[in-house]
């Protein structure tokens, strides 16, 4: 019976995942140095992810990234361009870390505090003691308690010290293939179970490289496979301080490491750390090559005829298929699914067809900005307000071709507050609020997803100070976003902001400026401080791309970049 359960069990998770793998899609993010990508922090694009169960893969050009990276989102994959073009550097102490912080958190260049995390093609280098020189402890790696199930494939982790590679979730489950590690003292260190295979060791110290805590699961173990492990004459290949189990087969043991079998570390001194181990002694070797000392003959347990990831991980794991599956993520170049994004708004946002006039609408200059999945429609006209967009019909043409699941974002506010014009004026605490919840209520009626964007400031500077003539309204839309219980882009404030931070001179380039005699419908130019030119347009639409990083909002899957 119990066969049969675990049976049905492990065919349950099989099932599982082939499932999970061939219907899911990453979120996919781009990162590169030269500005080619929406990011050029990793850190940055690793703060982007919204808190969905999706995968996020997040893809990263050539170079030498110099940042320390903290994850705490599960199921998020870093993928370079190669092990030996991409390289995350930084260059740090444990021990002048925890100077200034209370725990480890930090200590390391690549920090995880979740699980389901994968790293592809690149190299992590904490690079202090190849700096100062310094070989105590510096992680390049550091896993916590919550990390678990985590992949590195083609990669390298090295680090100037001891601890390179430090996953130590006691219970957690890791997997690398195709690896190069180095380090001084127990430079590869997990706790919990490991499988390293067909990867590179190599030692700077005449210490052990390998280590192992396996204390609180008889099953948990070190195992590597189809390796190869040198160093400088003399070092060591591993040791323990609690109940430990390593399995070594198919590797090949440089003659320059030492002649002494992996060991435990005791410390008399100190109880704590010095405690009973249950199990004894369990090193186990196949198949070695190189190195002819006696300890490293032939020792297997006969119960153990082949190294599967289903034993090597209890059935509680299947990383190689996964790998599979995020690699064909990879070779598919996928894109996100096809969105619309409706604008509904005035002049400030619409499209100009007089592309010799310089003025532009910001929702003009968005597309520039996203990837071609999310179809912008532009429907915003100039001198519309709410009234006026509903009165006219444009509105009601908008919800007839509006379908689920597309987006809507309503923008209004400058032709609102005409109060001489009955066809354009809604007064802002009565009518304007009432049509914004009239717009939103009919936008989900068709399941779609409404949004309100506050109006752009106008360039009305007195002296060094910008004039706020539209701040009633936007407060408004804010206000209205709120009852709603919808995503509101502040416009109007980062607008504002950003004239005001130009000051009068420094904005005016954004705006509207015609000289005398160049077009023939302004023989004596113009000047305008309410519409955009492209450079004001372009600004605009990146405001709002930034804000829609910053949310986290759905949208964002589709930034192609965040600036012209």
């Amino acid at each position: 019976m119990k066969f049969i359960t675990a049976w049905l069990s492990a065919l349950a998770l099989n099932l599982l995942c082939l499932n999970l793998h061939a219907s899911e899609q990453p979120l996919r993010l781009q990162v590169a140095l030269d500005g080619s990508a929406p990011f050029n922090s990793i850190q940055q694009a690793l703060d982007s992810l919204p808190s969905t169960k999706e995968w996020a893969l997040i893809e990263i050009g050539p170079g030498i990234y110099k940042e320390k990276l903290y994850l705490n989102r599960d199921k998020v994959v870093l993928a370079g361009s190669g092990k030996t073009s991409t390289t995350i550097e930084f260059p740090e102490l444990r021990k002048n870390h925890l100077k200034q912080q209370p725990d480890d958190w930090g200590s390391a260049v690549v920090n995880i505090k979740a699980s389901d995390i994968v790293l592809l093609d690149l190299t992590v280098f904490n690079s202090y003691g190849a700096l100062y020189g310094d070989h105590d402890h510096q992680f390049a790696i550091r896993g916590f308690e919550q990390a678990s199930r985590i992949i590195t494939d083609q990669c390298r982790v090295i680090a100037g010290g001891a601890d390179s590679l430090s996953l130590w979730n006691k219970k957690g489950l890791y997997y690398h293939s195709n690896c190069y590690f180095e380090g001084h003292v127990d430079y590869v260190c997990p706790r919990g179970t490991a499988w390293i295979k067909q990867s590179q060791f190599y030692s700077q110290a005449t210490e052990a490289s390998l280590w192992h805590d396996g204390e609180l699961d008889q099953n948990a173990k070190l195992v590597v496979t189809d390796s190869k492990l040198s160093g400088i004459h003399g070092f060591l290949l591993g040791r323990r301080h609690y109940d430990a189990q390593f399995y070594l087969q198919n590797n090949q043991y440089s003659p320059l490491m030492a002649d002494k079998p992996i060991f435990r570390k005791t410390y008399p001194d100190e109880p704590s750390r010095d405690r009973a181990n249950l199990w004894g002694e369990r090193s186990y070797f196949s198949g070695s090559s190189g190195a002819t000392y006696g300890w490293l003959q032939n020792n297997w347990p006969k119960a153990v005829s082949q190294i599967t990831e289903d034993w090597v991980y209890q059935g509680q794991w299947q990383p190689e298929q996964l790998l599979k599956t995020i690699r064909s993520w990879l070779k598919s170049k996928a894109q996100p699914m096809p969105a619309k994004l409706y604008l509904v708004g005035d002049s400030t946002m619409s499209d100009k067809t007089n592309l010799a006039y310089p003025e532009r609408g910001w929702g003009q200059l968005l597309p520039e900005f996203l990837l071609p999945q999310l179809q912008v429609i532009n429907l915003a006209a100039n001198g519309r307000s709410t009234l006026r967009f509903l009165n006219e019909g444009r509105w009601q043409m908008l919800l007839d071709e509006l379908q689920a699941g597309d987006y809507v974002l309503i923008q209004f506010g400058h032709n609102d507050q005409k109060q001489d014009d009955p066809k354009r004026y809604a007064e802002v605490n009565t009518r304007y609020p009432e049509l914004l919840q009239q717009f939103i209520r009919e936008v989900k009626a068709k399941a779609a997803i409404p949004m309100l964007a506050s109006s752009i400031c106008r360039r009305n500077f007195k002296g060094k100070t910008l004039e706020r003539d539209l701040a009633a309204y936007a407060a408004q839309a804010k206000q209205q976003a709120e009852l709603a219980q919808i995503d509101l882009f502040d416009l109007q404030q980062q607008s504002c902001d950003f004239w005001q931070e130009l000051g009068a001179a420094g904005s005016q380039p954004y705006f509207i400026q015609v000289p005398a005699g160049l077009y023939q419908k302004f023989p004596q130019g113009k000047t305008d401080n309410t519409h955009l030119s492209v450079q004001g347009a372009s600004k605009v639409a990146q405001l709002f791309v930034q804000d829609l990083q910053k949310q986290h909002h759905p949208l964002a899957r589709y930034i192609y970049r965040t600036k012209l």
